[in-house]
């Protein structure tokens, strides 16, 4: 029986044959990636194009001969250009074969999780402006108007999107944007202790007011584990806010705020070691990098039109006109900063990433 590991370190630097690798060979490290055993085709970490597979290939065919090995080599060339889709459903196929082909499935399963997104700037075609008129907010986009719970929706809520916009703000149909405190942020987007944050803490004392970024309707105002006296309201652009540890509400579920209104009392219930506020933005359920999009130092939106590019997991939020890098082999988060005028500590803010982690080839990245 072969063992289901995920891997998010690999010991690779010469060529592995199916079945084969050298232990003592130098560490490099990768995206987590499900492996089945430790068989490769070849070197799991370095990753090679299309062309050196088939120089490779050919090497192996004239010294050894055609084998099952280049026969794997020729099929994982025609797989390199089907969709992340097609090459699910052919990994499925493989498990049914009578011999099962480990190594060319961990090589399909790490070329899927190296594979770089495409993860182009989007001209708005059919940009979404939300209507305030509406007794519930974007409820076209929404399946159902659900009260009570913070996240009601199903995993797969806009699994259709590809790239959208969104219009935050303006002087007429959206209003006005407000920082939800006007305080110290603690702990910012991204993983910490081995989990995901999905939002940010701002610094706050007990009976602090704490306002409504945008206008909107009071979907949650109650009690909810974790989170203790929790409001979550969606907005009229079709964000929904995320406002956590409450002392006291000032809103109740079903009511209708204005952008800057106050909706409860800082406080530090729920799972809270001292009080703060805990703020997510999401989007269909999924949340979004606040950071990415609204500048708490400066109170404001970066833009008043967000960009979402939806992923495997979520959505990627950026604002309007701003810039991506994408890492090529040997860059440093040191080396891009310089290069953009930014610090590595604004990047890592940027994209909910710590300075000292490990970048991947391919990884796109805001830098301003």
């Amino acid at each position: 029986m072969k063992i289901l590991t995920v891997i998010t370190a690999l010991s690779w630097s010469t060529i592995c044959f199916a079945g084969g690798g050298d232990a003592n060979a130098k560490r490099d490290t990768i995206a987590a990636v499900v492996m089945y055993g430790e068989e490769l085709l070849f070197d799991a970490v370095t990753g090679l194009n299309d062309n050196q597979v088939r120089d490779l290939r050919d090497s192996v065919l004239k010294f050894h001969g055609a084998s099952t090995f280049t026969n794997y080599l020729d099929l994982y060339i025609s797989l390199t250009s089907k969709t992340e889709e097609q090459l699910v459903h052919y990994i499925d196929s493989l498990f049914e074969t009578d011999e099962v082909p480990y190594a060319l499935i961990n090589q399909i399963n790490i070329f899927l999780a190296n594979r770089p997104e495409e993860f182009e700037e989007v001209i708005p075609k059919d940009l979404y402006i939300g209507n305030i008129e509406k007794p519930i907010p974007a409820d076209e986009i929404y399946p159902a108007w659900i009260v009570g719970t913070p996240n009601p929706y199903e995993w797969n809520l806009g699994s259709e999107d590809t790239a959208l916009s969104i219009l935050l703000t303006d002087d007429k149909a959206m209003g006005e944007f407000h920082v939800p405190v006007k305080n110290v942020m603690t702990s910012k987007f991204g993983w910490r202790d081995g989990r995901m944050h999905n939002g940010v803490d701002i610094d706050l004392e007990v009976w602090d007011p704490v306002v409504s970024s945008f206008a909107g309707v009071v979907r949650v105002a109650r009690v909810s584990g974790g989170y203790g006296r929790v409001v979550v309201v969606r907005h009229f652009n079709g964000l929904e806010t995320l406002y956590a540890h409450l002392h006291r509400f000032k809103v109740k579920e079903g009511d209708r705020v204005e952008a800057g209104q106050v909706i409860g009392l800082g406080g530090s219930s729920g799972h809270s070691t001292g009080s703060h506020l805990h703020y997510e933005v999401r989007f269909k359920g999924k949340p979004l990098n606040p950071l990415s999009f609204i500048s708490f130092d400066e109170d404001a939106l970066v833009n008043d039109t967000l960009m979402l590019k939806r992923t495997k997991n979520g959505y990627v939020s950026y604002p309007k006109g701003i810039l991506i890098y994408t890492v090529k082999r040997g860059d440093n988060l040191f080396e891009i900063a310089r290069l953009y005028g930014t610090t590595t500590y604004r990047i890592a803010e940027l994209n909910g990433i710590r300075r000292n982690g490990y970048l991947y080839v391919g990884q796109r990245l805001r830098v301003i």
